[in-house]
């Protein structure tokens, strides 16, 4: 999926919760509706809930009724964009994998 140029028009993104859609989500400031019960699922849904930039369906078969209701929940509710923009904003300035090796060389530069 083409998620740079989809999340840039996209006000919610409704997945099943893998690690992939919803970083991308996040570095977009793109609400989530997540619905995920099976490998790490859970606990990326758990994360999702407690940071509040989305709603966890607590279940891998979520209704219609339950996704609509979440969607149109999050629509009403401008904080959970806000709070998927922070973390897209923090995404966004993170130095990402170079920048642990960095952190991991000097830490071992230290000990020598």
């Amino acid at each position: 999926m083409p998620y740079d140029e989809l999340l840039a028009r996209t006000s919610v993104l409704v997945t099943n919760g893998g690690y992939g859609g919803l970083h991308h989500a996040m570095r977009h400031g793109v609400p989530i509706v997540i619905a995920g019960d099976s490998e790490d699922k859970v606990e990326t849904s758990a994360r999702v809930q407690y940071a509040r930039v989305g709603v966890n369906l607590r279940t891998g078969r979520p209704t219609p009724d339950a996704i609509r209701s979440a969607v149109r929940r999050i629509l009403d509710d401008p904080s959970y964009a806000a709070n998927a923009r922070r973390i897209g904003d923090a995404i966004a300035v993170a130095s990402g994998a170079p920048g642990l090796v960095d952190d991991i060389e000097r830490m071992l530069a230290v000990r020598a």
